[in-house]
């Protein structure tokens, strides 16, 4: 690659990565698999805190590399299980109100399970804020209509509104993985 506006990385600083790479990887993915029980996602999780260190190299300021990387890995760690926890729910939710029966083998698969996670996780953040914060307290928190009305200051009506709102869309957006459940239950 030639030089333009990017800066050179030094012969020093890839030597220095080396060394806190060889040093932690292992270290850090065994931290994070603690948390995770997935040996896999805790690669993931530590290449990206890794990979994050080594494009800010210039711009963080730590006093300890090591404090720093194990405290990214919790905290990266934490949001996965977070996240995990959202997405869980909201099948369960699915599967209560019978928009889906069951769980198909084929969605017990890793990769398609992550997949699905992730088309759930971008469903539910494409609604309106509102919409989308009315939805999470009543589906995630299992607030009643009248409790979220109260803590919003708006009224139930609006509540009820914005939670049709946030189920047609979910329904709108996932109407494919709904059809490949089906397609796949069949």
């Amino acid at each position: 690659m030639k030089e333009g506006s990017f800066r050179k990385n030094t012969n020093e600083e890839v030597k220095a990565f080396e060394i806190v790479f060889k040093t932690h990887y292992q270290k850090l993915t065994l931290f994070a698999n603690k948390f995770l029980n997935n040996i896999d996602i805790s690669e993931e999780i530590v290449s990206e805190s890794l990979t994050f260190l080594w494009e800010n190299r210039r711009t963080l300021n730590c006093v300890s590399i090591t404090a720093y990387l194990y405290k990214t890995v919790q905290n990266k760690c934490l949001n996965y299980i977070k996240h995990q926890k959202v997405e869980n729910e909201y099948l369960n939710y699915m599967i209560r109100n019978k928009l889906i029966v069951e769980l198909p083998e084929f969605l017990t698969d890793p990769l398609q399970e992550k997949e699905l996670s992730e088309q759930i996780r971008i469903a539910i953040d494409s609604l309106p804020e509102r919409c989308r914060q009315v939805f999470m307290m009543s589906r995630f928190q299992y607030l009643k209509n009248r409790e979220i009305a109260q803590k919003l200051n708006i009224s139930q009506n609006t509540v009820e509104r914005q939670i049709t709102i946030a189920l047609e869309k979910l329904r709108k957006n996932l109407e494919y993985i709904l059809t490949m459940v089906l397609v796949n239950l069949l």
